[in-house]
């Protein structure tokens, strides 16, 4: 097991799959929580190898990833959190670095995806020498944009040059 960073209460960490699986599925299964993403699960077995295919594609990354987010005090895992290239509208990987999280319902509310994300941004600024990362979501998905605005995220406006949709786009440059 991996440690990218930890926080006050959180440890971010490399998924592992077998083990993970169980609380991945409770995660990807949520229609609240994937209401706005193209993640799902309808199984542990698809959650298995959604995990596999993160872990898979974090080796390719330069650093970057998909990662659990996981409260310290109890070990239970809360959700995902990525830092990982923009995908173009044709789906390949661009120069442009994304920030986002997942978490399960029973952690919204808690400040643990902006704690996160803070770690998160400094790993990508101060370890992986980020000049700026981007944070892109639904426009209609106000918890995230307020989780990009507690972060300080800039907005840019809204952008149709990534995963074929429409998206609402904030950047943080790194802070000297």
């Amino acid at each position: 097991m991996s440690t990218i960073a930890q926080t006050d209460r959180l440890t971010i960490r490399s998924w592992i799959p077998e083990e993970d699986a169980e609380s991945a599925f409770q995660i990807y299964s949520d229609p609240e929580v994937t209401r706005f993403l193209m993640t799902k699960t309808n199984c542990v077995e698809d959650a298995v190898k959604l995990l596999e295919r993160w872990v898979s594609l974090s080796t390719q990354l330069n650093g970057g990833g998909f990662w659990a987010v996981v409260n310290q005090e109890n070990q239970e895992i809360l959700g995902t959190i990525i830092l990982i290239p923009l995908r173009d509208e044709s789906e390949q990987w661009t120069q442009d670095y994304e920030i986002g999280w997942h978490l399960k319902k029973s952690a919204w509310g808690n400040g643990y995806a902006t704690e996160a994300a803070r770690a998160i941004l400094d790993y990508g600024f101060n370890i992986l020498k980020l000049p700026i990362i981007y944070s892109v979501t639904r426009p209609e998905n106000t918890a995230s944009i307020r989780v990009m605005q507690r972060l300080n995220m800039i907005p840019i406006g809204r952008t149709h040059k990534y995963y074929k949709m429409e998206l609402e786009m904030f950047k943080l440059g790194k802070l000297t």
